[in-house]
This record gives C-alpha cells, sequence and structure tokens, in this order.
C-alpha cells in the first residue's frame, strides 16, 4: 500500500524557515566550538598556556551574551513550526499520523545515538525524538491549554535549581562506573580525544554522552526545548509565519522589547555564567527567551527588506539541509580537534576556535548550495525520509 505521507518537495517549502533555521545552524556551530575544540576541558595551566588574550575574553563574553542558548531555543521553536506543518499535510490526507511520525521521531533517536557514540557525545538529536514524540498528544488541546503546558516548562527548570538542584546524579554514576571500565579520568580526556585510537574515542563518547544526560536533564534543559517545541507547534497552528507582513506592526514590538528586554539580561547572563549563584538562574530564566523571539521578530522584518531577504536567503540552503548539516558540524570539526584527524584540540583560544566555527560554516554554505542544485534533499534527510516512507526516494534532480 503507498503510504499517503509523502516528503515535503522543494517547491513546498517556506524558505523564510529554511533561512532561519540556517541561521539558527550558524548560532548553534558558534557556541558549540568551546566543546568541539575542547577548551572547556582545559585546565586553568592549560588555557595560560594556550595565551588567552583580553580580546579573547571579550568574545567568550558576547558569545555568551549574544549566541548561547539563544539558537538552539530558535532551532526548538522551528521544530515545533515542522511539526505544525507535517501534522496538517497528514490530516488532510487522512493518514495515520500517529503511527507515521513516531517512526520519524524513533529513527532521529537512532541517528542521534550513532551521532554520541561515534562523534559527538553532546549529541542533541536523541532529545528532540524523545520531546517529539510528546508533541502528538498535544495536537488534541487547545491553544490555551498548549500555552499554559510551554509556560510551565520554563517555570520548571527554575523550580528545580532553586529548591531541588541537581537531581540526576545517577546518570554521572554510569558514566563513571564507564569511565573505569575504560581507563578514563576526568584529567585524561582531552589526551584521549586528541592522542587516544579510534576505539577509545568512541568509549570516551560514550560514557560523556550519560554526561549529556545529567545536563540535559539535570539543568531543565529537556523542559525548555520541549517548551519551545509547545511554542512552535502554536506558531504554526496560527501560520504566523505565513503572515509576517499582515503582523508587521506587532513584530516590529516584539523585536524591540525582546531585543532590549534580552540584552539586558543577557549581558547578566554573561557576567555570572561562570558562577552557581540565583542572579545566573534568574538571568538565564529571564533573558534566553526574549532575545530568542527578539532575534526571530528581527529577522522576519529583515525578510520584508529586499536588500536583507537577498542575504538572508544565503542560508536557505544550510537551512533546507539542517539535519546533515548539524551533524556535519560535529564530524568536520571532530576531524579537526580529536585524533579521529588533525588533533588539534585544546589549541585555540575564542578568537582562534570561533574563526574555525565560522570557516566550517562558511564551506557548509556553499556545499549546501552546490548539494541542493543536483539533488532534492541533503544526504541524511533523504536517508531519513526513505526509511520514514519505507520507499527508496528519487533524491537526484532530472
Amino acid at each position: 500500500m503507498q503510504n499517503k505521507n509523502n516528503p515535503v518537495t522543494p517547491n513546498n517549502r517556506i524558505e523564510y524557515l529554511d533561512s532561519l533555521r540556517g541561521i539558527a545552524l550558524l548560532g548553534i556551530i558558534l557556541a558549540n566550538m568551546i566543546l568541539y575544540s575542547l577548551y572547556l576541558y582545559l585546565s586553568e595551566d592549560q588555557i595560560n598556556n594556550i595565551g588567552v588574550t583580553r580580546f579573547d575574553k571579550t568574545l567568550d563574553f558576547l558569545e555568551l551574551m549574544l549566541i548561547e542558548g539563544k539558537f538552539y531555543t530558535i532551532f526548538s521553536i522551528l521544530f515545533g513550526i515542522g511539526f505544525s506543518i507535517i501534522l496538517e499535510r497528514s490530516r488532510s490526507k487522512n493518514s495515520n499520523f500517529v503511527k507515521f511520525f513516531l517512526w520519524r521521531m524513533t529513527l532521529l533517536a537512532i541517528i542521534g545515538v550513532i551521532h554520541a557514540i561515534f562523534f559527538w557525545h553532546n549529541d542533541i538529536l536523541f532529545f528532540y525524538a524523545c520531546c517529539g514524540m510528546l508533541l502528538i498528544p498535544m495536537a488534541r488541546f487547545s491553544d490555551k491549554t498548549i500555552f499554559f503546558i510551554a509556560l510551565t516548562m520554563f517555570v520548571i527548570p527554575i523550580g528545580m535549581k532553586v529548591f531541588f538542584g541537581t537531581t540526576t546524579d545517577s546518570f554521572l554514576q554510569i558514566r563513571d562506573q564507564l569511565f573505569e571500565t575504560f581507563s578514563i579520568t576526568l584529567n585524561n580526556r582531552v589526551d584521549i580525544w586528541t592522542s587516544g585510537n579510534w576505539k577509545s574515542i568512541w568509549q570516551l563518547n560514550l560514557s560523556m554522552w550519560f554526561n549529556q544526560f545529567h545536563f540535559v536533564i539535570g539543568s531543565g534543559m529537556i523542559f525548555k526545548i520541549f517548551g519551545s517545541f509547545l511554542i512552535g507547534y502554536l506558531i504554526g497552528r496560527k501560520k504566523i509565519h505565513e503572515k509576517l507582513h499582515e503582523l508587521k506592526p506587532i513584530i516590529k514590538k516584539i523585536a524591540l522589547i525582546g531585543l532590549i528586554f534580552g540584552l539586558v539580561f543577557n549581558f547578566a547572563y554573561a557576567s555570572y555564567f561562570y558562577t552557581n549563584s540565583w542572579e545566573l538562574i534568574l538571568s538565564e530564566s529571564l533573558g534566553i527567551l526574549p532575545l530568542s523571539f527578539g532575534y526571530m521578530a528581527l529577522a522576519a522584518l529583515l525578510w520584508q527588506s529586499i536588500k536583507f531577504k537577498k542575504l538572508m536567503l544565503l542560508f536557505a540552503p544550510v537551512g533546507r539541509m539542517a539535519l546533515t548539516n548539524y551533524v556535519f558540524q560535529s564530524v568536520i570539526c571532530t576531524l579537526i580537534f580529536y585524533n579521529t584527524g588533525m588533533a588539534l584540540g585544546g589549541k585555540f583560544s575564542p578568537s582562534g576556535y570561533l574563526l574555525i566555527g565560522i570557516i566550517v560554516f562558511g564551506f557548509q554554505v556553499v556545499f549546501s548550495k552546490i548539494w541542493l542544485a543536483k539533488f532534492r534533499f541533503g544526504p541524511l534527510e533523504w536517508i531519513w525520509r526513505s526509511l520514514t516512507y519505507r520507499k527508496l526516494i528519487v533524491n537526484y534532480k532530472k
């Protein structure tokens, strides 16, 4: 029997969303470079040996203030919008959406596990897949109910940090047990990533994957992801992304309020980032989401300008291949910094690793444009879609 859920063709895609998704991927790689480069795992003496300048410290502060947390939030909101689009198409075809979407998310989870173990342990795809499955029952709820649940998702992490602290030590225990099994310590991780063989690196990745579970769940990030999914679903349900010109006055207000309010609190967030204070908790809770909305609203306004629309369209091919480009950011960066490639980890300060991140993303802009000139979908998108629809989808453009 032919599957009624057919993949979205390039002609049916929304260029604004693709462009915004591409911009989000730029922010994501810049936020992740401190991890890819292994700078975050260096001791104070090792950092001093690199020669960190005042300029490096300024760049680190600006990354925290302007980028950290904001672009994965935008990426998550876009995921929710995508869910609304897929759901609407499925309903119009009277197909079994629940079975279809559960299988789609299961495949994404598998991709996430492979990504985490063999390439980069700080994978987010597995958690996206889990939260994606939880979106299915939300389709039955009213807008008010979904908004209330979304708001609750953003409040829960505050309560967790204020009243309970970290509650996921069991994941750290699993990590430490694997550390002992594989003869890994917190102090020799950088040495393994930069001089170990493939097997030892995969063992370390597997161990550190449970560290990622500890962070994503223990910090409340998992609730923020799901909350962002729900906000995106509401935006998609209302088709706000199709009414940018009509809603321009409101979007201007959102941009102004979001940027001013968000920048103030994110200045505090960057200032207290390396502390465990209530100021950090408060500034993060009040600053990330408003600035994310400010960025999205600003992008919506720029999209309505012919001059800036052309600039934003440069990001569209990257956004159309979001899964491929997210995973390939890890593949390329681990080849640069791990002993699976050039083993340059732990040798760059913020100015160095951020420049490398920009270069890698620039390569993705060019590669995505060239690839999509010949193919309908990105490499991983093609594999994901073929497995999702249980048929080999023709990818090459005739």
